[in-house]
């Protein structure tokens, strides 16, 4: 903090510089008492002599306008550029994030985090000047200065060898379990029907989740770098009353007593750790390879360990399209039994611009192998989305579709084959919606809707799905 001489030292100054404050008129300006000067007018000049370089005068006017209100974020604004002049970084962090927390006005929270981001900088404090980054892209004046906060959070992203992702989300639904839409279970090109239990019937409720990571940069070289992370989700469910179902039992005896259909049994888990290479191959021309090994909990229960092996690339074709493609194999040993899953999968998409949006187009194409007839499959799915530059007013939008196809050739209903096996055919659609200016930090809130329908050739696995996610998303 700047001595209380100061103030004394340039008492006659502050008149001078208060009368540069007052509006101009036909006779010189006049000298007005500090006593008698407003908050505004003090305001004023105290920019002024920053502007003008004279620290002296300039932090004993922020010093009065913090003694009229310790909480002046003009005041605060002041001290922390006056001291980040002096390499007072410490300072300067303190009075920038005190000004931040009390603007009463887009500009100044831009500016107080303009100098906040600086002094963390200098101190080599690349996560901080990060956040306040984020912060000058949230409360960005205009395009320009919004595009230089986006840019400079990807360089301090780029600078940090420590990586943080956090992604929670809260989503009720009508159907929660994956439930059948209709009691009777019909397959097609067979007589027999089944009648379902009541846990196979579409159960209301509310799902949350969790998706956690954190990484470390262990090596870096001009083009590339490794890290080693650290991941973690987390999926409850909490349904709707308490729904019950009768355990199976043989017809012509006496049914039992229904059982609580209970939330911990549809809930999942899992925790991995991974080892990924990342390296830019030239212009626009970037490559990922990632080892991954982890395991999974199905209903708090260890469900399979995997072990995967993930590629993948994106290739920028010019200013406005970019292609993206990746390949997948992962081996998934099962617990509680002698069974050996292999998975893989490839993927292409393209993304781009145009004058009235962003756009993507994405396709995916996958196995699993697995001596269980009933798990091997294979899918293929589409899908496109679309984010418009033009907002609903305050309300930013986004749209996405997509249709998949998913075949399980040998799967069996007791000793029933339907032909060419079971298929799941699917669609879904989805609304986003969001409010940058409601933002924290350019994240912003979301609302989803969502809707899901499949329908199969085995009825049990025939439903719909409508929900509502709610959620943050990052504005750019």
């Amino acid at each position: 903090m700047w001595p209380p001489e100061t103030g004394r030292r340039v008492a006659a100054g502050l008149m001078l510089a208060l009368g540069l404050a007052l509006p101009a008129a036909a006779e010189p300006p006049r000298r007005v008492p500090l006593s008698a000067a407003s908050a505004e007018q003090i305001g004023a000049a105290a920019v002024q002599a920053l502007a003008g370089r004279q620290g002296p005068e300039a932090a004993a006017l922020a010093t009065e306008l913090l003694r009229r209100d310790p909480k002046d974020p003009l005041g605060h604004y002041i001290f922390a550029r006056l001291s980040l002049a002096e390499g007072n970084t410490a300072t300067a962090r303190k009075a920038a994030r005190r000004s931040f927390f009390a603007a009463q006005s887009p500009r100044q929270h831009y500016e107080a985090a303009r100098v906040a981001g600086q002094a963390a900088m200098a101190e080599r404090r690349f996560g901080a000047a990060a956040f306040w980054a984020r912060q000058t892209v949230q409360y960005a004046p205009d395009a320009r200065a919004r595009a230089v906060g986006v840019q400079d959070y990807r360089r301090l992203v780029a600078l940090n060898p420590l990586a943080f992702s956090l992604k929670l989300g809260l989503r009720p639904s009508n159907n929660v379990n994956g439930g059948a839409d209709d009691r009777t279970n019909v397959i097609d090109g067979f007589d027999a029907v089944g009648v379902l239990s009541d846990e196979a019937m579409a159960l209301a409720g509310v799902v949350g989740t969790a998706d956690a990571s954190a990484s470390l940069r262990i090596a870096e070289g001009a083009r590339s770098q490794t890290r080693l992370g650290l991941n973690g989700y987390v999926r409850l469910v909490d349904f709707y009353g308490r729904p019950t179902t009768t355990p199976p039992f043989w017809w012509g005896t006496t049914p039992p007593a229904p059982v609580e259909i209970r939330n911990a049994d549809y809930s999942t888990a899992s925790l991995s750790t991974h080892l990924q290479h990342s390296r830019s191959f030239g212009p626009g021309l970037f490559g990922m390879a990632q080892i991954e090994a982890g395991r999974l909990w199905q209903g708090g229960q260890p469900a399979y360990d995997w072990q995967g092996l993930e590629l993948s690339g994106s290739k920028r074709l010019n200013d406005r399209l970019q292609l993206t493609f990746g390949a997948a194999h992962e081996r998934r040993d099962w617990v509680a039994r002698a069974r050996i899953d292999r998975r893989q999968q490839l993927d292409f998409g393209l993304r781009g611009a145009a004058a009235k949006g962003t756009w993507g187009l994405g396709v995916s194409a996958s196995t699993l192998l697995s001596p269980a007839s009933q798990a091997r499959l294979w899918s293929l799915s589409g899908s496109a989305s679309f984010q418009p530059k033009a907002q609903l007013g305050p309300v930013a939008l986004s749209l996405a579709a997509g249709v998949s196809t998913t075949v399980y050739p040998d799967y069996m209903v007791a000793t029933m084959h339907p032909e060419g096996g079971r298929q799941d055919d699917s669609v879904f659609a989805e609304l986003g919606m969001t409010v940058p200016k409601l933002g924290i930090a350019a994240f912003a809130p979301e609302l989803k809707l969502q809707a899901v329908k499949v329908d199969s050739n085995v009825s049990r696995f025939s439903r719909t799905e409508l929900s509502v996610a709610v959620g943050w998303r990052s504005t750019f």
